[in-house]
């Protein structure tokens, strides 16, 4: 019986310690739990804020996947980064001198699941289109699709808005 005890006690312990090898072998999947995903959804909200106020077609770029797709109101749709980009600089050079003066996004849910995460709400803000120019505010609804990237961090996957009456 002690040898029955000895030989199950010894094949457990090659179990486990199979097992944790056969763990920390296998590749690590993106950094962070639901805290840290919000943390950094949060911090994508707040690149996308100074982006956006910056007017900069380069950083408003780095806030989208590759293979991301923009549907805006009234627009062909923007499908990849670079067409994404290209429609911003184009949208910038047809008005040099305009500029977002405010821009507040109002989240009303966010949803996270398997590396993605889904959002909707609305986005206050004004504009000027010139220097002197009359500021002019602005309501739109979102629905934003993001998705999580190998180093923790979130872009913009799928993004479309409208303007609110």
């Amino acid at each position: 019986m002690k040898r029955r005890q000895q030989a199950f006690a010894a094949s457990t312990l090659t179990m486990v310690v199979i097992s944790v090898f056969r763990a920390a072998s296998l590749p690590a999947g993106p950094p962070g739990g639901p805290a840290q995903d919000l943390a950094a959804i949060e911090q994508l909200h707040r690149q996308d804020v100074a982006a956006t106020l910056s007017g900069d077609p380069a950083a408003l770029a780095e806030l989208w996947t590759d293979d991301a797709v923009r549907l805006e109101q009234g627009e062909e749709a923007n499908i990849g980064r670079p067409a994404i980009r290209a429609a911003d600089e184009r949208s910038r050079a047809a008005h040099p001198k305009a500029r977002i003066v405010k821009y507040v996004p109002e989240i009303r849910d966010v949803t996270i699941a398997d590396g993605w995460a889904f959002e909707w709400g609305y986005f206050t803000g004004s504009y000027k289109e010139a220097a002197d120019g009359e500021e002019k505010p602005f309501r739109a609804r979102l629905l934003r699709v993001l998705k999580k990237q190998k180093d923790g961090s979130w872009r913009f996957a799928r993004v479309m808005w409208n303007t609110s009456d």
